[in-house]
């Protein structure tokens, strides 16, 4: 007769470990940052919060513990990357090495990768350690799309390719569901190809025509409307996550008492909505605007470069970025979330009409049109790239590789 024997304590204690950053990644990408406590951890996993403690002392440590998880992965990602000579290599299988990870996450194998866009939220001991540690991975993966025979990909534009590559691929906590597992391989070759490749087809130009101005322009007098209100709640959500965006710190940013806000808006729930619904009005005045172009190749440069302009300037309110969706109410989150895929679906139609009419190459239409979205979406604020920079340097050096292939000459 065989007797059971329990595991050591030190395999048991980190065996518990692991279990509590798993439900901990759950609660952080459910719940975002200013939501994330040790009792919701501790009721996913039916414990007492006390029990917790035990392991992590304050939610802050637990929390800056799950990015530095998510951190560490992404690093490993790279380690496998860079044994690959070329940079197109070590670009494509930096991607497959992702896709592979998502595949081991929905399979149970692993926890969740958080989204990066609330790791200045944290608030823990030692931030400026996660915030530099993040600052060091787009670094590398820069480094990896180094090529050995493209001067024009200098250092600070790889950097900027680096953000870009990040958020596509986290642009798949959006469309991931709609893929079996068995297909992950094949969703790693296609975007990787479009990423080295672009999607213009050969003899193919960046169109030289005038960006569509999107939006009403700010208004030159301090009449408080519903417009401020819902830019100001898009910045406001976009630097600190729905949950950390209050009624008071909204009143603040427009200088209004409570009284003003809802006298001008239900509740905040109800301005969210309106913000992403402001979001896709500006997506549909694009794509309304940009129709009469004669080739689907310059709807789409048309249409996602003037998309990416209007929210890195700010000048006529932002697009509400998507990571704004994970601490959002389910009911919320899901409707929002069907809406970009119609969106989605929308661009993918453009593509295919440009495959069709041969200004845009073989690529799929779905996928590239979810990589579209991010770019646009994700872009970095116009003061974040640089004291000179201008809107003309981000077609340059971000639309354009976006839309032609990273490795394509000027």
């Amino acid at each position: 007769m065989t007797v059971a024997t329990r595991p050591p304590p030190r395999a048991r204690y980190a065996a518990r470990r692991d279990a509590i950053l798993s439900a901990a990644c759950k609660v952080f990408i459910d719940q975002g940052v200013s939501g994330f406590t040790l009792a919701a951890v501790a009721k996913r996993m039916d414990l007492h919060p006390v029990s917790l403690t035990y392991y992590f002392k304050r939610k802050e440590d637990l929390a800056a513990e799950c990015m530095r998880l998510t951190l560490s992965r992404f690093n490993a990602m790279l380690e496998t990357a860079e044994q690959e000579e070329t940079a197109q290599e070590r670009l494509r299988a930096f991607v497959g090495a992702y896709f592979e990870t998502r595949r081991g996450i929905v399979l149970g194998e692993a926890p969740r990768l958080l989204p990066f866009g609330e790791i200045t939220q944290i608030g823990a001991p030692g931030d400026d350690e996660l915030v530099d540690a993040y600052r060091a991975l787009r670094q590398r993966l820069a480094r990896l799309l180094r090529p050995s025979d493209a001067p024009w990909l200098t250092g600070p534009r790889r950097y900027m390719l680096a953000h870009l590559i990040i958020d596509q691929l986290c642009w798949s906590d959006t469309w991931i569901a709609g893929y079996e597992i068995a297909d992950f391989g094949r969703v790693a070759e296609r975007i990787a190809d479009v990423m080295i490749n672009g999607l213009a087809a050969p003899g193919m130009t960046q169109p030289r025509r005038p960006l569509l101005e999107l939006g009403a322009p700010p208004a030159l007098n301090d009449e408080v409307t519903r417009e401020r209100f819902l830019v100001a709640a898009t910045e406001i959500i976009n630097r600190e996550g729905y949950r950390g965006a209050s009624v008071d710190k909204i009143s603040a940013y427009l200088n209004v008492t409570k009284g003003s806000f809802y006298h001008h808006n239900t509740d905040k729930d109800e301005l969210a909505r309106a913000c992403f619904e402001r979001t896709f009005d500006l997506i549909d005045e694009a794509k309304t605007l940009g129709r009469a172009e004669p080739t689907g190749w310059e709807r789409l440069w048309l249409i996602s470069a003037s998309l990416t302009a209007h929210q890195t300037s700010g000048e006529r309110g932002r697009m509400l970025r998507h990571f704004a969706l994970s601490a959002m109410p389910g009911d919320l989150r899901r409707s929002i979330s069907g809406r970009f895929q119609q969106i989605a679906n929308a661009f993918s139609g453009i593509i295919a009409d440009g495959v069709a009419d041969g200004s845009i190459r073989p690529a799929d239409p779905l996928l590239s049109a979810h990589l579209v979205m991010a770019m646009f979406n994700s872009v970095l604020l116009l003061e974040h790239w640089g004291e000179d920079a201008t809107v003309d340097t981000v077609i340059s050096a971000y639309v354009r590789p976006a839309l032609m292939g990273f490795f394509n000459p000027e």
